[in-house]
């Protein structure tokens, strides 16, 4: 069969495509499944984030991956290509969670994970004898060596690093986590148990890949202190650079931050969501302690990482006063960086079932589920006060004062002063441009472009 796998982007206002001149990352998703298809197949990956899906040519079978803030322009693509008769499977978080309502626009839906499931797909596809709904409730072991295909995508189209030949590659270590965050998918998707891929696979797929920066797309890369333990430690050796997320939990065992530094970790994306601590007890994060956060990026920035925190705003437990608090925190710790959001209630969520049931959602457009919007209403201020309040505290945190002042820091700070001070400008600058313009661009590209009415 010829199988066209496709990462969308999302549609703007106008129901019209956005693309960019960049995407930044390749998608790990379509490259798995692209090695786990027999050879027999041929297989064309497209970014929707940048390339241009051509509806002419004759494809068997269509496979879109998608998150919530995709499935509008997934569905688009799906109905485009069933009404000249090609068929559509779909997976991703969003079909997994609403497989009822991704199966009116494909063929077929995977729920959950697909790696057990694909060989078994394409043939029943292969025999026309497909089933409306694939799942796999055993939640499969990662001890089987899958290295991801990457022949297929068009790195051209990524961002890459100032003296680098290629974009940074996503690569997974665990899957799971014992948390359950009220506003977060991840143990609905993955279980509430870590599953970790043996540290010699991670290896090879490191080798074979053949890269020099990295970006480990698991949801807390400390999620298991002895696993990580042992995985920086054989990272040592490859003089690598990586990123991740993590969970502020790594505070019980700091020695993990140093050797996450001498595995060559450049930045760590903390989950600290808030400083108020009854808004992190509503959903369910009452683990964290904001009373620890200075110590931790303290530590984070001796090991030569920086810092990156995540706030998020529109709790219940919150007052308009959370932002300017929020602001003064970060501004007094110096931080180099930090990831701002608006609280969303993601469907597969508690946070989701529960406004939902209340009728605090304001929309069903999933393309605005994208943190910078808000789709439902808030209980102690307005919604139009949580959305002007939002951009204004951003733009406050990227100003040219408040850039002047962590780029002065992180020049002092570093053991690198000179590249970390052009990676962070860059950096500053990248998400300045963005929130100036009330774009939030979380898993997008760089640099928006028209849209093209042709073949979209």
């Amino acid at each position: 069969m010829k199988i066209l796998l496709i990462k969308p982007t999302r549609l703007d206002e106008n129901k019209q495509p956005i693309k960019y001149r960049k995407a930044l990352l390749p998608p790990l998703p379509l490259a798995i499944l692209d090695r786990l298809t027999p050879e027999q197949h041929q297989v064309k990956i497209v970014d929707d984030i940048v390339e241009d899906i051509d509806y002419s040519r004759s494809y068997d079978l269509v496979g879109i991956s998608a998150m919530t803030v995709q499935a509008e322009r997934a569905y688009q693509v799906a109905d485009r290509f069933r009404e000249i008769g090609v068929k559509v499977i779909m997976g991703g978080i969003h079909p997994s969670v609403l497989p009822h309502e991704a199966i009116k626009h494909a063929d077929s839906v995977v729920i959950g994970e697909a790696e057990e499931l694909w060989g078994q797909i394409l043939a029943d596809f292969e025999n026309n004898s497909y089933k409306e709904f694939y799942q796999d409730t055993s939640r499969p072991g990662l001890q089987k060596s899958i290295i991801p295909k990457w022949d297929n995508v068009n790195m051209k189209i990524y961002v890459k690093q100032i003296g680098r030949k290629r974009p940074p590659i996503p690569i997974f270590t665990t899957r799971g986590c014992p948390f359950t965050c009220s506003y977060c998918t991840v143990t609905g998707i993955f279980g509430k148990t870590f599953r970790t891929k043996p540290i010699s696979n991670v290896l090879d797929e490191i080798d074979n890949i053949n890269n020099k920066n990295y970006l480990f797309a698991d949801d807390n890369i400390a999620g298991d202190f002895d696993y990580s333990r042992e995985l920086f430690k054989a990272l040592i050796p490859k003089k690598i650079s990586w990123l991740s997320q993590i969970s502020t939990t790594v505070l019980k065992s700091p020695d993990l931050i140093d050797l996450a530094g001498k595995s060559g970790c450049e930045l760590l994306l903390f989950g600290t969501e808030s400083i108020n601590k009854n808004s992190l007890k509503s959903v369910n994060k009452g683990f964290n302690n904001p009373e620890d956060y200075e110590e931790l990026f303290a530590r984070t920035r001796k090991a030569g990482i920086i810092p990156c925190p995540t706030i998020m705003f529109g709790f219940d437990e919150d007052s308009l006063d959370q932002f300017r608090l929020s602001i003064e925190f970060l501004e007094k710790n110096k931080l180099e960086t930090a990831m701002f959001a608006i609280l969303t209630p993601f469907p597969g969520t508690k946070v989701y079932r529960e406004m939902k049931e209340a009728g605090r959602i304001m929309t069903y457009n999933w393309s605005m589920y994208d943190f910078g919007h808000v789709v439902f209403h808030p209980k102690n201020f307005t919604a139009h006060e949580l959305k002007t309040h939002f951009w204004k505290t951003y733009r406050r945190l990227l100003s040219f004062k408040n850039m002047t002042k962590r780029l002065s820091y992180i020049t002092s700070m570093s053991r690198r002063p000179w590249a970390d001070f052009f990676k962070s400008l860059l950096y500053m600058f990248y998400n300045r441009i963005n929130v100036y313009s009330y774009h939030q661009a979380i898993s997008d590209g760089v640099i928006k472009v028209k849209n093209k009415k042709a073949n979209q």
